[in-house]
């Protein structure tokens, strides 16, 4: 089990997450650029399969006791290269089978299969992966779960216009990047792109919160009813 907020907060300082003795280090927007944002995209859909996505739609509700890895194993050998390479990209070492086939071998140490669900949840975690289950968070009361569902919704919905580039108006990583330095605070093209994407995502949502905000103020201001607009400060809790 991993501590998420511990992980997000290294993540947030550009620092790397510690697990056993691997150091896994959050992708800059430069180094993003250089492998190219769609097969960064491409990389990091593998790295979020789940067992259940590949099963047969009548087995997706039979409980599995397998791994990704046994999975890959046992379907094909292009698949499960694929898999080891994507993950190899966002830890930056070698990765492979050992001998006899029952772990991963990652620099000099072995790894369970079960042990690879931690470090990916690690990088879904440190380049902004929603999922349906995406930490064991466990709200105290009806309040905080109806404030987590609203957390997720706004992440879910940027993530969305960000990995959405079938529309006409739709926004490409070269305009929220542009958007962001014309928007943030210090932020502009000589720094942008030592930014983690983690620290992207963080700023660019903290951006539009600030501009909803002042949007909003205007608009009471110039007489608009209260009642149409929900007022939201930009100094509230992070997503």
């Amino acid at each position: 089990m991993i501590n998420l907020e511990a992980v997000k907060l290294r993540t947030l300082a550009n620092k790397p997450t510690l697990y056993k003795n691997l150091t896994i280090a959050p992708k800059t927007l430069n180094s993003i650029i250089d492998m190219g944002y769609e097969e960064y995209n491409h990389k990091l859909y593998i790295v979020n399969l789940a067992v259940e996505n590949l099963l047969p739609p009548s087995e997706e509700a039979v409980k599995v006791d397998f791994s990704m890895i046994e999975l890959l194993m046992e379907a094909d050998s292009d698949s499960l290269v694929a898999y080891l390479s994507a993950i190899s990209f966002f830890i930056d070492e070698e990765i492979g089978l050992s001998p006899d086939m029952e772990s991963l071998v990652i620099g000099k140490e072995k790894f369970s299969f079960e042990e690879v669900d931690v470090i990916t949840n690690i990088i879904k975690i440190q380049n902004c992966v929603v999922s349906k289950d995406d930490d064991n968070f466990n709200p105290l009361n009806e309040n905080a779960k109806k404030l987590r569902e609203k957390m997720l919704a706004r992440q879910r919905k940027l993530r969305q216009l960000k990995e959405d580039d079938n529309g006409d108006n739709s926004l490409s990583f070269l305009d929220l990047i542009s958007v962001l330095c014309s928007n943030a605070n210090g932020i502009n093209l000589l720094n942008v792109f030592d930014l983690n994407f983690f620290q992207f995502n963080d700023q660019f949502n903290r951006m539009k919160l600030l501009d909803e905000y002042e949007v909003n103020i205007q608009a009471l201001l110039h007489g608009a009813d209260s009642k149409n607009i929900k007022l939201k400060h930009w100094i509230s809790k992070g997503e």
